[in-house]
């Protein structure tokens, strides 16, 4: 049996989950009685509206194994290359003074009259 043949066996792809919590509703209701119709349709219809939303469809493909369809690589103006350069250099720039100001201020000795 190949990875995708397992995968057909078990629609949901959850496998344990789904049985320890099929075997949670059953217990509690045994516990409720009728009771526990409600919980039944809440988890039921709660688990439904996850699984259509963007992170139950993430999950479910991270389960399955499916490959992610990637829209490749960004097209990126060079203007922005240009302006991350140049924050790069202004940034460079002010941990250089930084480090002049620190060696500064550890070097001056402490004066016991001045403020």
């Amino acid at each position: 049996m190949s990875r995708d043949d397992a995968h057909r066996t078990d629609p949901m792809g959850l496998g344990w989950p789904t049985l320890f919590l099929m075997a949670g509703l059953v217990a509690v209701t045994g516990i409720l009685g009728p009771a526990a119709i409600p919980i039944w349709g809440m988890t039921l219809g709660g688990l439904w509206v996850f699984s259509r939303s963007a992170v139950g469809q993430a999950l479910a493909h991270r389960i399955t194994g499916h490959a992610v369809h990637e829209t490749g690589v960004l097209d990126v103006p060079a203007e922005v290359y240009a302006e991350l350069d140049e924050l790069r250099g202004r940034l460079a720039e002010l941990e250089e003074r930084t480090d002049f100001a620190e060696r500064l201020l550890a070097s001056r000795p402490d004066q016991p009259g001045a403020p």
